[in-house]
């Protein structure tokens, strides 16, 4: 398998139990710090985050950039229904008998909409490829929406779309130009996200005219800033 693909199987993965991942970063203040552990719970707004039952991460130490550490964390795509919600970490900082902790870092979690406009209706479902890049793009952990298309009443509009029926062409080609994809992106509010459309073809009734691409906007993909 690919890293792509790996990648996007992961991603996938990561879709269907509800969560994404969001790259977290920490850089030594000076040499000889042993270990950095990230602590970190979601809240309703204006509720306080419970420590003792809270989730805990080691950040890993980058071989290209000295000094730096990261961890990739799965948070929810919603909080009690709702997706906006309140993220809250801090960092637990070991360096030989001495031990520290940061202060508490909140963040809000908003969702933006990411469209899709098929003029020509030729694909059957779109995905879209996203991450949130922390101070380099590389750092982005990858995440996957499936896009619901407007009309269709199997799918969850704006919030990712279910398996596909066996039927998916026919469902697709019934409905009106142009088809219309929708799908939800995530991460801290005030933060640039990064973004490709996985476009696929499926069920066609020649089956050399089915295919899919990654469209990425001559390799930039686009942006958007949460």
């Amino acid at each position: 398998m690919s890293e792509l693909a790996a990648a996007v199987a992961e991603a996938r993965r990561a879709e269907t139990e509800q969560f994404f991942g969001l790259r977290r970063t920490w850089v030594d203040p000076e040499p000889g710090i042993e270990m950095v552990q990230l602590h970190y719970a979601w809240t309703r707004p204006g509720e306080e985050p419970d420590w003792e039952t809270a989730d805990m991460r080691v950040l890993t130490p980058s071989e290209a950039s000295p000094g730096l550490r990261t961890a990739v964390i799965e948070v929810p795509r919603q909080v009690d229904g709702s997706h906006e919600y309140l993220l809250h970490h801090f960092f637990f900082v070991v360096q030989g008998t001495d031990w520290r902790s940061s202060p508490v870092f909140t963040e809000e979690i908003v969702a933006r909409e990411v469209r899709y406009d098929d003029t020509d209706g030729r694909w059957t479902s779109v995905g879209i490829g996203w991450g949130i890049s922390p101070g380099a793009p590389e750092l982005a952990a990858p995440n996957y929406t499936a896009a619901a298309m407007d009309g269709l009443s199997f799918g969850d509009s704006g919030a990712g779309a279910p398996p596909e029926p066996a039927s998916i062409y026919e469902f697709v080609q019934a409905q009106p130009l142009p088809h219309r994809f929708r799908g939800l992106v995530w991460g801290p509010r005030g933060f640039e996200l990064r973004y490709v459309l996985h476009l696929v073809r499926a069920g066609s009734p020649r089956a050399e005219e089915d295919s899919e691409i990654w469209e990425d906007n001559g390799g930039t993909g686009w942006t958007l800033t949460l």
